[in-house]
C-alpha cells in the first residue's frame, strides 16, 4: 500500500521535517519537499577484537550490516553490467579520442566531473583514507536532515568513501517516504552522486525525486562549471540550508573517538546511538531558538543584498536573462587536445566545402525548373516549395566554412588536401583548444575571487568559510600555470616548424604567454590576442562581451538575485516548518490528554 504521508520513524526522528498535518482531500503534505545531507568520518573506527556479547538498542540509528552488503552486492552489479555493456560497443584493439561532451542526463560536461573527481578523495572511491589494518568498521556515514537531526547511520567497512554507503542510506530514506515527495541531497561529491546514478541506473525509482546539490563548506573545491549548478546558493529549492550538518555532528560526538575505538563492537553501538538520541533531544528542545536564529540571519541577508540590487540598478528580469546566458555559456563542454586534432579539423572544413558545393548544385538545378517556360505546373511549384529552404541551408553552410576556413588559416580557393598530415595544423588546433580552457579557467577564477572579496567585508563569524574558498580557488593556480607553459611550448614548437618550413605559407606563430603576469587579466596581454590562430570563439569576430562578464553592477546584480531568490525559499520554508511544529505539538498534546481521560476512566 503507498503511504500517503512519511513513516512513524521519520515522524520521531524530526517532527519538523516530518511531522506535517495531512490533509486527504489534497492527498499533499503542508511541505513539497525536505532537504538532507549526507557525509563520512573516518575518526570513528572501531578496533578489531572478539566480538563482545549483543546488545542492541530498542531504537537504533544504525541499518543493519546485512542490508548495507546487499546494496554493495547490487551496486558492483549494475557497475559490472555497464562495463561490459560499454566494452561490447567499443573496439578493444583502437583507443577512441573524442572532445569534452555532456553525458547522458548531466547538466555539466565530462571534463568538468573528471576534474572535480580529481579534486576530492571522496570521489576516488578506491582511495583509501585510513589504514584498515587492525579495524573492523573504518569509520560511519550519516544522513541528517537540515535541522542537523541523524536519520540513518551505517558503518562502514571499506578505506575508502564507497557509493553504496550514501545509495543505502537513500534507499532507506525513500522507503519511509510518500512516492510523491522530492528530496533535496546536499553532498561533498553530490555531482559524482548524481553521475554515478544516472550511469549505472542506481535509485532508479526516486531519481526523478532527488535533487542534488554540493554542501557549502565544500562547494568551493569544484569547478566553477560545476559551482553553477550544484552551489545550493545557485540551486532552487535549498534556501539557505548549508548542508554541514554532518559537520557538526562529527564535532558533537568526538569526546567519544577513543572509547569507542576500544569498546566492544556492540556496546560501541549502542553509545553512539545513545548520543544520537541525546543530542536529538536538546535540538527539539531547542528547535524555537533554531527557527528564531535563521529569521534573523534570513533579515539581514535579505536587506543586505535588496539594497545591492537597488545599488545596480538593474531590472530584475534583465539580470535572470543574464544568469541564465552564462549558465550556459560557462557549462557548455569546452575544446580538448589531441593528436588528431588538426585532421579532423581539415576534413571537417573538406566535407563543409563539398556540402557547399552539392547546394549550389541544387539551387542552379531548381532555378533552371523555374525559368525553363516548357517545364510543368507541378514541377515549379515543387521546385518553389524547396528553394528556400535550400537558400537557407547554403547561406548557413557558406557560414560555417567561411568560419572553419577562418580557422585553418586558409583562403576560400586554397586546397586542403594536403593539410591532412600537417603537424602545424594539429599543434594550431591544439594550441586554440589549450587557450579556450585556459581563458575560461581565469573568467571562472575571477568570478570566484569576486565571491570571496565580497564575502570578507561581511560578517566576522564567515571568516572560516572565506579563507577556505580562497584556499580552494588558489590551489587550482599551480594547474593553470601549468596550462599556460603547455601552450608556450605548442607556441615554440610551431615556430620551429614555421623555420623548417613546414607549416603552410605565410602563417605567424602566435604569441608565447608571460606566466608571471598570468593572473593579472591585463586586456593587452598576449593571453587575449589571437595573432597566429585565427581564433573565432564567436560566431561574429566583432562581437562584444556579453554584460555578465564585462559589467561589474550586472555581476553584482546577479549575486544579490540569486541571495534574494534563497531568501524568499527560506521565509516560505520556515512558514512550513513553523506550521508542521504546531501541528506535532497538537497531536502530541493530544495523545497526552487522551492517555490522562483514559487513566481516569478506567481509576473510576
Amino acid at each position: 500500500m503507498a503511504r500517503n504521508r512519511p513513516s512513524e520513524y521519520l515522524w520521531s526522528r524530526c517532527p519538523i521535517c516530518f511531522g506535517g498535518k495531512f490533509e486527504p482531500e489534497k492527498d499533499r503534505l503542508d511541505w513539497t519537499d525536505i532537504i538532507v545531507c549526507l557525509d563520512a568520518c573516518f575518526t570513528q573506527r572501531h578496533n578489531h577484537q572478539p566480538r563482545d556479547p549483543a546488545r542492541k538498542h530498542p531504537d537504533s540509528f544504525f541499518i543493519p550490516q546485512e542490508e548495507v552488503n546487499a546494496v554493495e552486492g547490487r551496486v558492483d552489479a549494475a557497475r559490472l553490467d555497464g562495463h561490459q555493456t560499454k566494452r561490447s560497443r567499443t573496439n578493444g584493439n583502437q583507443e577512441v579520442e573524442e572532445d569534452d561532451h555532456f553525458e547522458p542526463g548531466m547538466a555539466v560536461s565530462k571534463a568538468v566531473l573528471d576534474s572535480c573527481g580529481s579534486s576530492f578523495k571522496a570521489a576516488r572511491e578506491f582511495l583509501a583514507k585510513v589504514i584498515p589494518k587492525g579495524s573492523d568498521v573504518t569509520g560511519i556515514m550519516a544522513l541528517l536532515c537540515r535541522h542537523d537531526r541523524p536519520l540513518w547511520v551505517v558503518n562502514m567497512t571499506t578505506p575508502g568513501e564507497r557509493q553504496h554507503y550514501a545509495i543505502a542510506l537513500l534507499e532507506k530514506l525513500f522507503q519511509n517516504l510518500p512516492s510523491f515527495v522530492h528530496v533535496g541531497l546536499l553532498y561533498d561529491i553530490g555531482c559524482h552522486l548524481e553521475r554515478s546514478c544516472l550511469k549505472w541506473g542506481l535509485l532508479e525509482d526516486h531519481i526523478d525525486n532527488l535533487i542534488f546539490a554540493i554542501s557549502v563548506f565544500h562547494a568551493f573545491g569544484h569547478q566553477w562549471a560545476c559551482q553553477l549548478i550544484y552551489h545550493p546558493r545557485k540551486c532552487e529549492r535549498f534556501g539557505l540550508s548549508d548542508g554541514e550538518g554532518a559537520e557538526r555532528l562529527w564535532h558533537s560526538i568526538q569526546h567519544l573517538i577513543a572509547y569507542t575505538r576500544i569498546a566492544g563492537y556492540h556496546l560501541r553501538l549502542y553509545t553512539l546511538d545513545t548520543q544520537f538520541h541525546f543530542g536529538n533531544t536538546e535540538s527539539l528542545l531547542n528547535i524555537g531558538k533554531w527557527i528564531a536564529r535563521k529569521y534573523h540571519s534570513l533579515d539581514s541577508k535579505r536587506t543586505e543584498n535588496r539594497k545591492e540590487l537597488a545599488e545596480c540598478g538593474i531590472a530584475v528580469n534583465s539580470l535572470r536573462e543574464q544568469w541564465k546566458d552564462q549558465v550556459e555559456k560557462q557549462t557548455r563542454p569546452l575544446p580538448s587536445q589531441s593528436k588528431n586534432k588538426g585532421k579532423q579539423a581539415v576534413q571537417e572544413c573538406m566535407h563543409l566545402r563539398q556540402s557547399k558545393k552539392t547546394l549550389e548544385k541544387r539551387l542552379k538545378y531548381l532555378q533552371e525548373i523555374i525559368s525553363d517556360p516548357d517545364t510543368a505546373d507541378y514541377d515549379v511549384a515543387t521546385a518553389e516549395m524547396e528553394l528556400p529552404s535550400i537558400l537557407d541551408r547554403l547561406e548557413k553552410t557558406k557560414l560555417n566554412v567561411k568560419k572553419k576556413e577562418r580557422a585553418l588559416g586558409a583562403s576560400e580557393r586554397m586546397q586542403l588536401h594536403h593539410w591532412v598530415k600537417s603537424q602545424y595544423i594539429t599543434k594550431c588546433m591544439n594550441a586554440r583548444a589549450i587557450l579556450t580552457r585556459l581563458r575560461e579557467h581565469l573568467r571562472s577564477r575571477k568570478f570566484e575571487l569576486d565571491r570571496v572579496e565580497r564575502s570578507c567585508r561581511k560578517q566576522r563569524n564567515e571568516q572560516r568559510l572565506h579563507e577556505h574558498t580562497e584556499d580552494s580557488v588558489r590551489r587550482r593556480d599551480p594547474g593553470i600555470q601549468q596550462l599556460a607553459q603547455k601552450y608556450n611550448r605548442l607556441v615554440k614548437e610551431m615556430k620551429d616548424l614555421i623555420i623548417v618550413r613546414k607549416a603552410p605559407r605565410n602563417v605567424v606563430a602566435p604569441r608565447p604567454i608571460d606566466v608571471s603576469r598570468l593572473f593579472n587579466l591585463d586586456a593587452d596581454d598576449e593571453l587575449w590576442q589571437d595573432i597566429g590562430l585565427n581564433y573565432d570563439e564567436a560566431d561574429d569576430e566583432d562581437a562584444m562581451p556579453p554584460p555578465w562578464l564585462s559589467d561589474d553592477n550586472v555581476r553584482k546584480g546577479i549575486r544579490a538575485m540569486l541571495e534574494l531568490d534563497r531568501c524568499e525559499e527560506e521565509e516560505e520554508r520556515l512558514a512550513v516548518e513553523r506550521k508542521a511544529m504546531r501541528s506535532w505539538f497538537e497531536e502530541e498534546w493530544s495523545a497526552v490528554m487522551s492517555a490522562i481521560n483514559a487513566k481516569s476512566m478506567f481509576l473510576d
